[in-house]
């Protein structure tokens, strides 16, 4: 009996060290976990990681933010990693988008205004152009098509409803508006050196590529 213990130790023992011992990975992979990443980033002097991070506006998807550099930025998602480096010499930033499997990186084109990253939802990535308050532009890239899928002037806020559907206001002359909107903090706007200017309520929807431009009108302020 003393013996058949012995023997059934010794094979768990075995079993155990074969299993458990440290095996070296495959050249060029690394284990990366969320404490190694804040390691890292503390020890360089920089932010820790944050998760669930949105960049952008409502609606866009979620990602694991890290500082990588003093002036660069990364935003992981599920099957893109962009990369955000502010220019030195001028407005705007340098967006670089890393996708998954083999394909290149897709790098965001020279554009009218200076680009903004303005946050992903699903395989479209945002950038808001622009360099005041007013006057701002959105564009629309599709990431696995490699092409600008929409662009339009906009004023005030967007929002993704549903994950398909963007909702933003067109800005329009006072003549076109059809029906003139409550506005309530019009006489602060004016008191505050601003003036008051006019927004058409419009749906793109992302699938379908399609433009709903809806029989609603606010007023927004404007420099």
């Amino acid at each position: 009996m003393k013996n058949l213990f012995s023997i059934t130790f010794g094979a768990a023992l075995l079993f155990t060290l074969t299993f458990c011992e440290n095996k070296p990975l495959p050249e060029g992979q690394t284990i990366v976990s969320d404490k190694t990443l804040s390691d890292t980033s503390a020890a360089a002097g920089l932010p820790a990681a944050k998760k669930d991070s949105v960049a952008g506006f409502k609606g866009c998807d979620k990602a694991t933010w890290t500082q990588i550099s003093p002036n660069s930025s990364e935003f992981v998602y599920q099957h893109y990693t962009v990369v955000v480096t502010p220019n030195t010499d001028q407005p705007g930033e340098k967006i670089t988008v890393k996708r998954d499997g083999d394909r290149p990186d897709f790098v965001v084109p020279t554009l009218e205004e200076p680009p903004f990253f303005h946050g992903i939802c699903r395989n479209k990535l945002f950038v808001d152009a622009g360099t005041g308050p007013d006057g701002r532009k959105l564009f629309v890239f599709d990431l696995d098509k490699n092409v600008q899928y929409f662009s339009t002037p906009y004023c005030g806020d967007l929002q993704i409803i549903q994950s398909d559907r963007l909702y933003f206001m067109m800005p329009v002359a006072e003549a076109e508006v059809a029906k003139m909107p409550d506005c309530p903090e019009k006489e602060q706007w004016i008191k505050d050196g601003l003036r008051v200017g006019y927004g058409q309520r419009c749906i793109f929807n992302l699938m379908q590529r399609s433009l709903t431009r809806k029989s609603e009108w606010a007023c927004v302020p404007m420099q």
